[in-house]
């Protein structure tokens, strides 16, 4: 069977921040004094909905002027690191999207991250150049974060495929999760980080001038 649709996670997938999200993350954390080993930070925090995240954290219910006041806080340390460090989409990401759109493939991006860090994402980078604006499917705070399965339902859904005929994206551990319970007919883990990604059968790759087109419709 062809694939038809293809929701690319973004943090960490088509932008290779993981070392900006782990420095803004750990500027943050230790304002609060807050110390997570790596297994925790793989658990609570990447790709994690940041209300789930800060519950965890401060260890009760918050409410959603909180959680939307430390979000930014963390984000906006997160955005000036990304000014400073320089942004690029990942290797081989603008080729295969631009591919893909040209032979008709539905794309969307599903990711974790809130409404500012995606505008901030749009200013910077040419997403609406392959992605519809209602393609990009962020935490609106109406689903619930992965790895439960919401964020991809719902792309998959926006763009009118099957999930068996659709790709999915990823390279956090919680997403990865997320895109298989979401029923995706293939799963590509995207290793930007040198991460273990032991107990995953799915096919990795390191840029995405590996990606095999063929797998499309309209692929040769």
């Amino acid at each position: 069977m062809k694939i038809n649709g293809v929701v690319f996670d973004f943090n960490g997938t088509l932008f290779w921040d993981t070392h900006l999200q782990e420095n803004s993350w750990d500027c943050f954390l230790e304002k609060y004094g807050f110390s997570l080993n790596d297994e925790e930070k793989k658990k609570y925090i990447h790709g994690i909905n940041a209300k789930d995240t800060f519950e965890y954290l401060f260890k009760r219910e918050l409410n959603d002027t909180e959680v939307f006041r430390l979000t930014e806080e963390k984000e906006v340390i997160y955005r000036q690191m990304c000014l400073e460090h320089g942004m690029k989409l990942a290797p081989g990401a603008e080729k295969l999207i631009g591919d893909l759109k040209n032979s008709g493939v539905a794309l969307a991006i599903a990711t974790a991250s809130a409404k500012n860090n995606v505008e901030f994402f749009i200013q910077h980078f040419p997403l609406l150049n392959y992605f519809k604006r209602e393609h990009i499917i962020y935490n609106d705070g109406t689903m619930r974060g992965k790895p439960h399965p919401d964020l991809f339902n719902k792309a998959i859904k926006t763009i009118g495929t099957k999930p068996e005929e659709t790709l999915i994206f990823e390279d956090s551990h919680a997403g990865i999760e997320s895109a298989l319970r979401s029923g995706a007919g293939e799963v590509i883990i995207v290793n930007s980080a040198d991460a273990d990604y032991n107990g995953f059968s799915c096919e990795q790759i390191t840029d995405f001038n590996q990606v095999n087109r063929a797998r499309f419709i309209g692929g040769s």
